[in-house]
């Protein structure tokens, strides 16, 4: 190999590194508005859930399914929640129980299903009591109802 095609490779390095630490740059940045974005919706849903009722209206708003509002209360309870604290989350935030014929049934098997794909932790506690800790757990925060 010549030195002008080592330098041609080397200068094709440097701008190859170059742009994949700008692109991956950019790919955080994106992430975390993302995220914040995500947080803004889920506000959004509450409030409008929550007016909604008080002007006779209907929310009209996106319908979760069981899975994404297991999701959104695990990415928003900071403490260690039982099954029965989960499906009382989800349904204090406008969830439509409805249609459920066991709620909390099927709010421990989407929660079963999300720990099994690491997307939350499973605590099985010495007397065989299960409580589950999401991303939006904070040690020590206790249950707020």
């Amino acid at each position: 190999m010549t030195k002008d095609q080592t330098s041609a490779y080397r200068a094709a390095f440097k701008e190859a590194r170059a742009a994949f630490s700008a692109a991956k740059s950019r790919a955080f940045e994106i992430e975390r508005e993302l995220t914040k974005l995500n947080e803004e919706m889920r506000h959004l849903r509450r409030t409008i859930t929550a007016l909604a009722p008080l002007c006779s209206e209907e929310p009209h708003i996106d319908k979760l399914g069981i899975t994404e509002a297991c999701i959104e209360a695990m990415e928003d309870i900071p403490f260690l929640a039982t099954t029965v604290d989960v499906a009382r989350w989800i349904e204090m935030y406008g969830f439509d129980i409805s249609a459920q014929k066991n709620f909390e049934a099927s709010v421990h098997a989407v929660l079963t299903r999300l720990a099994e794909k690491g997307k939350i932790e499973k605590i099985t506690e010495h007397a065989g009591a299960v409580k589950w800790k999401g991303p939006g757990y904070i040690p020590d925060e206790g249950v707020p109802f």
